[in-house]
């Protein structure tokens, strides 16, 4: 992992952030919140003669191995999407938030997503799965199955039963936990 210096973590504010070179996420060593969005060094290369030359002004080059259209195919497999502007900052948004609109809106759901940021093994899984397991956690409170929950969150957000059953597997306990807080909030609310 390689240290980032000049950047701060919109969570906790720490300067402590590390490069996964192996996932490809950039992670706050003190909270472990996994950020979305990435500033990408070596996608672009602004070409400093066509400064000069005006015919050529701005000209941007990128290398074979970090091709664009490479890692446009890639994200899109993955159901993410970059957008790159001219200083290389690259900013991730995922299908996902197309899908959360109709979620954001409901109180129930912003109040197990609320209790999720109590859990760092939790928050700091992608945001994908962090909505993943807040919604799982809301329809167990509703006092749903295991499976049936599982059946639910994977149709409304599109995440993989597999994946979902995985997280639930190796963190148990963690989120049993989580899903009584989520219920004992829900009782006392009303």
């Amino acid at each position: 992992m390689k240290k980032m210096i000049n950047i701060k973590c919109p969570y906790c504010g720490s300067h402590r952030l590390a490069w996964s070179n192996e996932t490809g996420y950039l992670v706050c060593q003190n909270c472990g919140a996994v950020l979305q969005s990435l500033i990408d060094d070596n996608a672009y290369h602004i070409d400093k003669s066509a400064k000069d030359n005006k015919t050529n002004y701005f000209r941007i080059y990128h290398s074979s191995e970090n091709s664009i259209d490479k890692k446009l195919e890639k994200s899109i497999k993955k159901g993410k999407f970059f957008e790159v502007d001219l200083t290389g900052k690259v900013h991730i948004s995922s299908i996902i938030d197309k899908k959360l609109e109709k979620l954001k809106n409901s109180d129930k759901f912003k109040l197990s997503y609320e209790i999720l940021k109590n859990y760092p093994i939790l928050k700091s899984r992608t945001k994908r799965n962090q909505y993943a397991i807040a919604l799982y956690a809301l329809y167990r409170s509703y006092g749903y199955s295991i499976e049936k929950s599982i059946m639910l969150v994977s149709k409304e957000l599109g995440v993989s039963k597999l994946s979902l059953k995985s997280i639930i597997r190796k963190n148990k306990n963690i989120i049993n936990k989580y899903e009584i807080e989520v219920r004992r909030s829900f009782l006392n609310k009303k």
